[in-house]
């Protein structure tokens, strides 16, 4: 009976996580008529950019939003200073100054392994790492190695009119044993 009432626990948690993760979602709509569903993951004064259920991304032009979505968008903003005005087009791109290599988790490697994480990846205006969120990924236990990866490189910061500005830019790591 002791594991019969584990397992009804553990099903209530895991309803409970799936119930937050569906109020955290956004329906951004726009003036047309188009649905846009997912978090948020970043927004300028422009464009906003959800991540999808399946783990994609979908980007909408606040203009283009209904006043409600608009709205969302705003308080989310207001929320989240550290993901907002970001640039994913610049006069001058980032680049690399330091790097580090990912290290595959131990249970993983065995000869012959091989994976990949996709990571969306913010960059302040001094070119440090501010935000890493995994975009696509061949097998979940190499996601914290990328992030944690991810979170020690460096950047010259990307710039537009001649000032360094957030960036948004995408990083995949590769994992081989």
């Amino acid at each position: 009976m002791g594991t019969q009432l584990r397992r009804v626990a553990l099903a209530a948690i895991l309803l409970s996580l799936a119930s937050l993760t569906r109020l955290a979602a956004e329906t951004l709509v726009s003036t047309d008529g188009n649905v846009y569903e997912g978090t948020i993951d970043y927004a300028n004064e422009k464009e906003v950019t959800l991540k999808t259920s399946e783990g994609g991304f979908v980007s909408a032009a606040i203009a283009d939003l209904d006043s409600d979505s608009s709205s969302t968008v705003q308080r989310w903003m207001e929320e989240n200073p550290e993901l907002c005005d970001v640039y994913s087009t610049w006069d001058q791109k980032p680049s690399v100054v330091r790097s580090r290599v990912a290290v595959t988790p131990p249970q993983l490697n065995a000869p012959g392994f091989k994976g990949l994480v996709s990571l969306q990846v913010i960059l302040d205006e001094t070119g440090k790492v501010s935000h890493a969120a995994v975009s696509k990924s061949t097998h979940d236990e190499l996601e914290d190695a990328a992030v944690e990866a991810m979170r020690k490189w460096s950047f010259k910061p990307a710039q537009v009119a001649g000032k360094n500005v957030k960036a948004r830019i995408a990083i995949s790591f590769k994992f081989e044993a």
